[in-house]
């Protein structure tokens, strides 16, 4: 399959890169931006691209709208983009790249998206919401505990966030508030599990209750 790449000044300082379909609509697309500054140093990176904007999977898309529901898919478009509509135009002067090329250029734009801090699209980061605590699936002071938010995916607050005493952690049915910290989904292939990972934005007293807070 043919892969290939534009040049920064082609299209608005972008240096994309394409894996073509059979009907030349783009299966997968990797845009590197010159305006994003580059979030991991020494990675497998050409010198001329900068932080990526969009890593985008029509598989990956569709999967996720059969695993989350049509829900799921404004989240994984904030954090990989949008695919392209219609047939991939050409540009003068593209140049094709091995696959080997594009590999490295598509995972490179992949681990810029997850790391990106995404302010936009349906919970942005710092946005506030009410959960409910549903599990600690490693037991009170371990990893973390899962939290419902009434959404797809499932909310996650990491041991970092919750008190440094298990005793004092939101047991099981705590409906409290919680600052959305990050959108994730699976890096494992042909996984779009959503993650929500959150922090309260309130802890209880020692040995007291947690508070109950909504929105604000």
């Amino acid at each position: 399959m043919t892969h290939w790449t534009r040049s920064p000044a082609s299209h608005k300082g972008l240096r994309l890169r394409y894996e073509p379909a059979g009907d030349g609509r783009a299966l997968r697309r990797a845009a590197f931006d010159r305006s994003l500054p580059v979030p991991h140093a020494g990675d497998e990176r050409s010198p001329a691209d900068k932080g990526a904007s969009v890593a985008a999977s029509r598989d990956d898309l569709r999967s996720v709208c059969e695993r989350l529901g049509p829900d799921g898919v404004p989240f994984h478009e904030t954090v990989y983009g949008v695919p392209t509509d219609g047939p991939v135009e050409v540009p003068p002067g593209a140049e094709d790249v091995a696959g080997e090329e594009f590999r490295r250029a598509w995972d490179t734009a992949r681990r810029d998206r997850r790391s990106t801090r995404h302010r936009t699209g349906p919970l942005p980061e710092g946005s506030l919401v009410t959960g409910t605590v549903t599990a600690l699936p490693w037991g009170p002071g371990i990893t973390g505990l899962v939290v419902d938010i009434g959404g797809p995916g499932r909310g996650f607050v990491d041991l970092g966030q919750l008190p440094h005493s298990g005793e004092d952690w939101a047991p099981v049915g705590t409906a409290t508030e919680f600052e959305v910290v990050q959108v994730r989904f699976s890096v494992r292939p042909g996984s779009p599990d959503l993650e929500i990972r959150l922090r309260p934005t309130a802890g209880p007293p020692p040995g007291g209750p947690w508070p109950r807070r909504g929105p604000r």
